[in-house]
């Protein structure tokens, strides 16, 4: 990378060397409150602003989709993503363990937590939000830290009074729901403002019913050079989980009970194992997961004069989920022992302080950010094998972080040139351990619950950037970057780390380049990208193990386009490409072999032998495995080469608006099978068309998702048995087909 790096910059800086600008043009004013794609201090970074003027043309469409309009975001939906919820993004294509190397923020402040679960994105009232930024790629770990491999979303909320507004909605699947927002002057400069919304659906799966509230209450108040901020933040979802279909070859009767052919909407039930049976568990318990969500923060920003200033922030999160997964054998009557209630209580302090000094010449303009991060995080769940029965496991866990950085951007505006570069150093700090009570039902085998041992960790990582950004004339300008950033695994990818009971995975690093060309004029924008991303250490799943792979690389294209041909049509597109494989390694064929019901299991990979035509006794002499099977040139999954978006936005008078967006998503191999020689997931397209109209205080949208029905999923896990028996089986979770939603909101 070193080699490529070097190279890179001075073609780079030789291309632009001989160009000679027009007219020399600040790229941005420091004294100026208008944020621009440069206000981040990130020159040479992809970086995409998203103004509160744009969102008011995407009315309708939830946060989600309103990203996925950009190029290299791609949204996976679970359970139907009511509202934007259970949704995750991939950043640059990191698959399966995209929700981990992508962050999000809210106001700079992080929202990923120390364990896997999304980001619910329908919290954030979009009325609320006076930008988003979307960060490509790494250059964003100097600024935030762990886990921004693919890149971040920073979502920043108005310092205006909100409108008083309420809104009810309506839709296929008994979707329901009601929002509003509330905003009150007092005294001279504060503000308070209160938001809520709530939704339910039965979401078209057959036991996936959905509920949830939130409430967003946001104080702001300034005393001469002084500005304050309080957002208290509350949220309770119920989620009841329908579990994947099977698609492909069927080997036991739960198999057979549940195939994705047969239906779409009906959950996943148990049954027998025999590959002959006639039982299917329709007496099963439904599966769910409750979550109850707390935030407060506190923000304080000092001026010490017009160019100089402080920020701090104090905040404390609280997060408990509560979830019900039953096994096969489950019955509503009956335990099994292979079920699991879990009650996990994720609590932990925040504190951030940065200092921003700007220096304004005639020639120059420097903007120097350096800031101190400190969080510390508590990890408490308990496991039982039903509600009302003693813990059988109970794991424990902290993280504390601690981070200082340096960001530094200078304008050189004599000849339109910025330049960026940043560094972040941040330890780590992490133990778990874990209690197993071998007395209570489902926790008594060592197969029913690995016992891990105690675990204390300690590293130190770095990330940086260096940028340069050159504006050839008014219309265009050149950017490119080289970033280097990290991520720590999070208490759920260690809990599975390795099934003979350790914590222990590696921290996983990267290293990227991207270079860019931007154009923009009165009536079209574009912005084109190409970058490179190595990673080292990355942590996958694999065969339901998590574990550190060998290197990856990923590649290639993000591209942007705006039209506005007059002031009634807009056109929107986007198209993203990524070629993310592996470079070296191998995996592990495994070693012994069982049999069960009288068929022959190897803990290997049989399969890949058959469709290469090499297959072999796997097992020597000694009972061991002899071959393994080479990664390099393999495709990571659940990663789409291609992806593309297209949006046209019509005022039909000037009151109506007409938005009409295509979205494709190319095919892609499904989770857990690194090999590629699985059935991948087909490709395909979604039409979504929105019908809108703002007329005084009243605020109408119709519209139509999936507006040709498409049968569709996104999301599939292969079998862990790797055999002929087993070839083709996947659990797949279907998308809805097509669904209507009809919203109705007054302004008072």
């Amino acid at each position: 990378m070193t080699k490529k790096l070097v190279l890179s910059v001075f073609i780079f800086i030789t291309f632009i060397g001989n160009l000679s600008a027009e007219t020399p043009e600040i790229l941005i004013n420091p004294s100026s409150e208008e944020y621009t794609r440069l206000s981040s201090g990130l020159s040479g970074s992809n970086i995409t602003i998203v103004s509160k003027e744009d969102l008011k043309t995407q009315y309708g469409k939830n946060l989600p989709q309103i990203l996925d309009t950009y190029s290299g975001i791609n949204v996976r939906r679970l359970y139907d993503g009511v509202g934007g919820t259970n949704s995750s993004l991939d950043i640059r294509g990191f698959g399966e363990a995209s929700k981990s190397n992508s962050l999000i923020l809210v106001n700079g402040i992080r929202l990923n937590d120390i364990d896997m679960s999304n980001v619910n994105l329908s919290n954030i009232p979009i009325d609320s939000i006076e930008r988003i930024e979307i960060i490509r790629g790494g250059s964003a770990g100097t600024l935030y830290g762990s886990g921004a491999i693919g890149g971040a979303v920073n979502i920043v909320t108005t310092n205006d009074v909100l409108q008083n507004r309420g809104q009810l909605s309506f839709g296929t699947y008994n979707r329901t729901g009601a929002d509003f927002s509330l905003s009150n002057q007092f005294g001279e400069k504060g503000v308070v403002s209160l938001s809520g919304s709530g939704f339910s659906s039965d979401t078209f799966r057959n036991a996936a019913d959905y509920s949830d509230e939130n409430f967003i209450l946001n104080v702001k108040n300034s005393f001469d050079q002084t500005k304050i901020n309080l957002d208290i933040f509350s949220s309770n979802r119920e989620q009841d989980l329908p579990g994947p279909r099977v698609k492909g070859g069927a080997v036991y009767n739960y198999h057979f009970c549940n195939r994705y052919e047969d239906s779409k909407t009906a959950k996943h039930i148990g049954g027998s194992f025999a590959s002959n049976g006639d039982t299917c568990n329709i007496d099963q318990r439904d599966d769910y997961s409750n979550l109850e969500n707390e935030r407060i923060n506190l923000g304080i920003l000092q001026e010490i004069d017009s160019l100089k200033k402080i920020y701090l922030n104090i905040g404390y999160k609280k997060k408990n989920n509560k979830a019900f997964l039953a096994a096969n054998g489950n019955t509503k009557e009956t335990a099994n022992n292979g079920d699991r209630y879990l009650n996990t209580t994720i609590d932990g302090n925040i504190y951030n302080a940065r200092y921003e000094a700007r220096n304004i010449e005639e020639a120059y303009t420097n903007i120097l950010s350096i800031g101190l991060d400190h969080a510390h995080s508590f990890y408490d769940s308990k496991r039982h094998r039903k509600e009302d029965e003693p813990v059988g496991q109970n794991y424990d866990a902290d993280l504390k972080v601690q981070s200082l950085y340096f960001q530094n951007t200078t304008y050189l505006n004599e000849i339109d040139t910025s330049l960026s570069f940043g560094v972040r150093s941040e330890e780590s700090d992490f133990g778990a351990r874990d209690e197993v009570d071998r007395t209570v039902s489902g926790f008594t085998q060592s197969y029913e619950a690995t016992d891990h041992d105690t675990f204390e960790s300690s590293s130190t990582n770095q990330a940086l950037n260096f940028g340069i950004e050159k504006k050839v004339d008014k219309n265009f300008s050149l950017y490119g970057n080289y970033s280097e950033s990290f991520r720590i695994p999070n208490i759920d990818e260690r809990i599975l780390a390795t099934t003979s009971g350790s914590f222990a995975l590696k921290d996983q690093e990267s290293d990227g380049i991207e270079l860019g060309i931007i154009y923009s004029n009165e009536f079209i924008n574009f912005n084109i990208n190409y970058f490179e991303i190595d990673t080292l250490n990355e942590i996958q799943y694999d065969q339901s193990v998590n574990t550190n792979l060998d290197p990856i690389k990923r590649e290639g294209i993000n591209f942007d386009f705006e039209l506005q041909p007059d002031n009634k049509n807009k056109f929107l597109a986007s198209i993203g490409y990524v070629n993310a494989e592996f470079t070296s390694g191998t995996l592990s064929m495994g070693t012994g072999s069982y049999e069960y019901f009288g068929t022959r299991y190897y803990n290997n990979n049989e399969t890949y032998g058959y469709l290469t035509n090499t297959a072999v006794d796997y097992l020597g002499s000694d009972g061991t495995a002899n071959q393994s099977i080479s990664l390099a040139g393999r495709k990571v999954p659940l990663v789409s080469p291609w992806t593309y978006n297209l949006n046209y936005i019509r005022q039909l008078d000037n009151n109506i608006d007409l938005n009409v967006s295509i979205n494709y998503t190319d095919e892609k191999y499904v989770s857990n099978d690194q090999e590629n020689i699985e059935p991948q997931i087909p490709d395909y397209y979604i039409v979504n068309s929105t019908l809108s109209s703002i007329n005084g205080p009243y605020i109408l949208s119709f519209g139509v998702n999936n507006m040709f029905d498409e049968q569709i999923y996104d999301f599939a896990v292969s079998s862990t048995f790797h055999d002929d028996a087993h070839y083709g089986l996947s659990n797949v979770y279907p998308l809805p087909g097509r669904n209507l939603f009809f919203n109705l909101g007054y302004t008072f």
